[in-house]
C-alpha cells in the first residue's frame, strides 16, 4: 500500500546546496525514500523524486503537468515565455513537431565547422596572456555566437544581438531589470520574425532551410504556430541552449580539475572524448532538476501517494547518482561518486526523459565536445588558477553554473616573436 508523505517536510534541501555541497546533500537524500516531501529554507515545499527508475516514470507521467499556471504563481505570460517547455499535451506535440522538422540532426551537423571555427576565434584571443577567465572569455560567449548562427541573425546584427543576450541572461544589475532587457530581446525577434517573413523560400522544406527561424516561418503556414509562438521558440532555444552549454563546460572543466587522474587520462586518449561528456553530465549536476510539475490527479510514485494539487521536483543530479542504476552494487561498475570518463552503459537523465526530453542536447554535445577538445589542445599546462573555495555559483530557474573560472596555462607563441629570440637568456 502507498504511504503518504504528510509528516514533517525534510528541511534544508534545495539544488544549490546539492551543487555546492554535493556529498553531503547526496548521502542525505539516500538515507530517505526514493520520493519525499521536502521543504526549502523559503518555506516552499513539493515532493523530491530522487531515485532513477522514479524519475523517469515521473518523467513520462501524463498525470504530472509541466504547465506552471498550474502552480498558481504564474501567469500565462510566463508560457509565451517558453511555449513548447512549458505546455502539455496537445499544445506540447503541436510545437514539439513544428520544432523537430527544422531543430534536425541534420542542421547541427552542418553547424560544426562554425563551432570549430568560433571555438578557435575564443581561443585566439586568450592563449598568449597564459590565463583567462573561461566563462567569460570563452564559456559564456560561445553558444550566444553560435545559436547566432542556427538561429540566422543577420552578421551585421551580431555584436548588438551578443550583447543584448548576455544582458538578458546575466544575472547581473544593471539600467534594465531582467525582464526589461527580455523584453527588448523579444521586441528584435519580432521584429526579425518580419523580415525574414518576406524573404524565405517556401518550397524549401523546413529541414533545408537555411536557418531554424526560416525553418519555423514554413513551418508556420499552415496556422498552426503563433507570432507569439515563434518569437517565444526563438527565445527558448537561446536562453535553454545558451545556460546548459555554460554551465556544462564551466561545470564540466571544475569536475575535470577535482580529478586529475582522469583528466590526464582524458588528454592522454582524446578517443575517450565522447564518453566523457556523457559523464561530465551526470556528474557535474548543473542541471540538478527538471521544470516543476503539479499532480493533476492523485499519483503514486515509489511507495508514496502524491495528492492531486502538489508540486514535484524531479532531481535528476540525484537520480543521476542513484546507487541502484550507477553501480555500488554491480561488481566491477564504478560507484555512483566515481567520475569516471570510462563509465558504460551511462543512461544518465542529465537532458531529462520522455515528451519533454531536451531538443537541443544534440547541439550541447556538439558544442562541449568541440570546446573540450580545443581546450585540451590549445591550453597545456591548464589549471585552476584560484583555491576552489574562492570560486562562486549562480542560479538561474532550475540551473546552476560558476560565477567566473580562473585558470591559468602555458602562453602559446606569439607569431611575431622568432624562435632563437624566445630561447634566448
Amino acid at each position: 500500500m502507498p504511504v503518504q508523505s504528510r509528516g514533517e517536510p525534510l528541511a534544508g534541501f534545495s539544488p544549490y546546496v546539492l551543487l555546492t555541497r554535493p556529498e553531503e546533500t547526496h548521502r542525505i537524500i539516500r538515507a530517505e525514500p526514493p520520493v519525499r516531501l521536502v521543504r526549502e529554507e523559503s518555506g516552499f515545499t513539493y515532493f523530491l523524486v530522487s531515485g532513477h527508475a522514479e524519475a523517469r516514470r515521473a518523467l513520462r507521467d501524463p498525470r504530472l503537468s509541466n504547465d506552471p499556471r498550474r502552480l498558481g504563481h504564474a501567469s500565462g505570460a510566463a508560457v509565451a515565455y517558453s511555449p513548447m517547455a512549458n505546455d502539455d499535451p496537445p499544445a506540447h506535440t503541436r510545437l514539439r513537431r513544428l520544432v523537430s522538422r527544422g531543430f534536425t540532426r541534420r542542421r547541427i551537423a552542418a553547424l560544426e565547422p562554425r563551432i570549430e571555427r568560433t571555438v578557435a576565434e575564443l581561443l585566439d584571443a586568450v592563449t598568449p596572456a597564459g590565463h583567462a577567465d573561461l566563462i567569460a572569455d570563452f564559456a559564456f560567449p560561445l553558444p550566444v555566437l553560435v545559436i547566432s548562427e542556427l538561429l540566422g541573425i543577420p552578421t551585421a546584427d551580431r555584436q548588438a544581438f551578443r550583447t543584448w543576450a548576455a544582458r538578458t541572461l546575466s544575472v547581473e544589475t544593471g539600467p534594465r531589470t531582467r525582464d526589461e532587457r527580455s523584453r527588448r530581446l523579444r521586441a528584435y525577434f519580432g521584429g526579425l520574425v518580419e523580415e525574414r517573413r518576406a524573404g524565405v523560400r517556401h518550397d524549401v522544406p523546413p529541414d533545408e532551410q537555411p536557418d531554424l527561424l526560416s525553418a519555423l516561418l514554413v513551418a508556420q503556414e499552415g496556422g498552426s504556430l503563433s507570432d507569439e509562438e515563434l518569437v517565444g521558440l526563438a527565445m527558448l532555444v537561446l536562453v535553454a541552449g545558451h545556460e546548459t552549454t555554460t554551465n556544462l563546460i564551466g561545470n564540466g572543466l571544475l569536475t575535470l580539475f577535482a580529478h586529475p587522474d582522469q583528466f590526464r587520462e582524458l588528454r592522454e586518449e582524446p578517443a575517450l572524448l565522447p564518453g566523457a561528456v556523457e559523464e561530465l553530465l551526470r556528474f557535474e549536476g548543473s542541471a540538478g532538476q527538471s521544470s516543476l510539475r503539479v499532480a493533476v490527479e492523485d499519483v503514486e510514485i515509489g511507495g508514496t501517494l502524491i495528492p492531486k494539487g502538489s508540486v514535484v521536483n524531479v532531481g535528476l543530479s540525484l537520480a543521476n547518482r542513484d546507487p541502484g542504476a550507477f553501480g555500488g552494487d554491480q561488481g566491477t561498475a564504478p560507484g555512483p561518486d566515481r567520475f569516471d570518463v570510462r563509465r558504460a552503459p551511462n543512461p544518465h537523465l542529465a537532458f531529462g526523459h520522455g515528451i519533454h526530453f531536451c531538443l537541443g542536447a544534440p547541439l550541447a554535445r556538439a558544442l562541449a565536445s568541440c570546446a573540450f577538445a580545443a581546450l585540451f589542445a590549445r591550453l597545456p599546462g591548464l589549471a585552476l588558477d584560484v583555491p576552489p573555495a574562492e570560486l562562486r555559483w549562480r542560479q538561474i530557474s532550475i540551473l546552476c553554473g560558476l560565477t567566473r573560472l580562473p585558470v591559468s596555462f602555458r602562453p602559446e607563441d606569439r607569431p611575431d616573436i622568432r624562435p632563437e629570440e624566445s630561447s634566448a637568456e
